[in-house]
């Protein structure tokens, strides 16, 4: 059971020195002062609250009524009357109110009165709306999420206008208790995917969660899967997509981005500008997504099976130059690629903590002597230098920062499979893959549908259809409101 107020504020303030390790904590600031013919207190975290907010709109209201008032009457009085901020809350919980301390809120405490009061004059240093820094925007809104909850979810009611669009305020964490927010279109998004999510939040049994990607991994069905099972993103626009489809999405504070569940392996495949496109243009970009995705996951394992094992499928001109370029070199084509492709990750993670511009001019400087350098020093063919850029930029090609990770590691192992045992070892672990692939879920949602299993969908997977013939909501949406006719929601 939860400690609850005394009714004397001198215990009061015994019971909060105890807990908020007072004086020792100095970024607590308590101010006592009368008020209605009570001794009173005021709790707040420095840097947290605006103080000038809490002289203007709390401290002189209630320093300057000189009405008597006893018990619960003075704090409906200084609720109702004093205090002219729009939010205002009664809690007689310690730990419930200690956390709205932290989290920003004013408590005021009342000589005579076990219940005590919470003002909302959170005020604190944020970062302002930027463009997206990962999701490279080319048509469309310049506008990202940010640190703080509040402004995430005011961005999300300018883009839908709409009384359906509830965010439940959730928190996870045992001891260091973090809000999120629970958001989704009332009618358009399943009750059970609701209740599943919240269900996922409940047990959610850390002491502390810093971060949406750490929330991802305790939400996900499955956490040895080989791809992602909840989308990040920190556009907005893409956010409101994904609720106007029937999906939920995830708002943590602290977090510039959002989790959208359930999705399928054909959601990492889209980017937010192929709906600002013509359909054509989304269309041939899906397509040499699909390519990249391709090259990037085969093309090392394939060149290495293929010269390795099976020469003879190569025409006789080219094999000749692979023979030729690979006479000065003296280690394996096997051990040469996954060289190169060590070199060439090396290469982007330290190009990605290089901050600032220089990250991407060293990345470049970096290929291009290492490149022609082992190709003079006679380590590495110029063939294979050729496939392990082409293939690096099929997983640059990639929308999602999570799927291209899930590629790259797949590369390696395609890789392992056809320098050991050449086309048939890469098409046994290409068939494993798939299995596991097809057998994966996101929040119980077959993760490779609608394709399969076949479900009723949009005309929007690979090839998107034009827009006056996108009538349905995704295969995800309530069943019950999936027609959508000139905008507005049918049965």
């Amino acid at each position: 059971m939860q400690p609850t107020f005394f009714t004397k504020l001198s215990a009061n303030s015994s019971l909060l020195k105890q807990f908020l390790h007072l004086p020792d904590n100095t970024d607590i600031v308590i101010r006592s002062f009368r008020s209605m013919g009570l001794d009173c207190a005021l709790y707040y975290v420095d840097g947290l609250t605006g103080t000038a907010w809490a002289a203007d709109y709390i401290l002189r209201p209630m320093m300057k009524c000189t009405e008597l008032h006893q018990g619960e009457e003075a704090v409906r009085a200084a609720a109702r009357t004093l205090i002219a901020t729009p939010e205002v809350k009664t809690e007689t919980s310690v730990p419930k109110a200690i956390d709205a301390l932290m989290h920003g809120m004013c408590m005021i405490l009342l000589d005579g009165v076990s219940t005590v009061l919470l003002v909302d004059s959170r005020m604190y240093v944020k970062r302002s709306v930027s463009t997206p820094q990962t999701e490279t925007v080319v048509i469309g809104p310049h506008e990202a999420f940010t640190e703080p909850l509040r402004d995430n979810l005011t961005l999300m009611h300018r883009i839908l206008p709409t009384e359906n669009l509830i965010c439940k305020m959730l928190a996870v964490g045992r001891q260091v208790s973090t809000k999120v927010s629970l958001c989704y279109i009332e009618g358009i998004c399943p009750q059970e995917t609701v209740d599943e999510i919240t269900r996922r939040l409940n047990v959610c049994n850390l002491s502390d969660i810093q971060g949406s990607g750490i929330l991802a991994q305790l939400m996900e069905d499955d956490p040895f899967a080989p791809l992602p099972q909840i989308l990040s993103t920190e556009r907005p626009d893409r956010a409101a997509s994904f609720l106007l489809e029937g999906q939920a999405i995830l708002l943590m504070d602290g977090s510039p981005r959002a989790l959208a569940m359930p999705v399928s392996l054909w959601h990492l495949f889209h980017a937010p500008d192929d709906s600002y496109m013509r359909w054509q243009y989304g269309s041939f970009m899906r397509i040499i997504r699909i390519i990249g995705a391709a090259l990037a996951l085969f093309l090392p394992a394939v060149f290495v099976s293929i010269v390795t094992f099976h020469p003879i499928a190569l025409p006789m001109s080219l094999l000749t130059n692979i023979i030729q370029s690979r006479s000065v070199i003296s280690i394996s084509l096997f051990t040469e690629a996954i060289l190169m492709l060590t070199v060439f990750d090396l290469i982007n993670e330290a190009g990605t903590r290089i901050p600032g511009l220089l990250g991407s001019s060293f990345g470049l400087v970096s290929a291009l002597i290492l490149g022609t350098a082992a190709v003079d020093a006679g380590m590495v063919s110029p063939l294979l230098l050729i496939v392990v850029a082409l293939s690096g930029l099929g997983s640059y090609a990639l929308p999602d920062y999570s799927l291209s990770f899930a590629f790259r590691m797949g590369q390696i192992l395609l890789l392992i499979a056809g320098g050991l045992m050449g086309l048939p070892g890469v098409c046994l672990v290409s068939v494993a893959l798939l299995m596991r692939v097809a057998g994966m879920t996101s929040l119980g949602h077959a993760y490779l549908a609608p394709s399969t299993p076949k479900r009723t969908r949009n005309p929007d997977l690979v090839i998107r259809g034009p827009v006056y013939r996108q009538r349905l909501r995704g295969y995800l949406a309530n069943p019950f409101r999936m027609m959508r006719v000139r905008g507005r929601m049918k049965r």
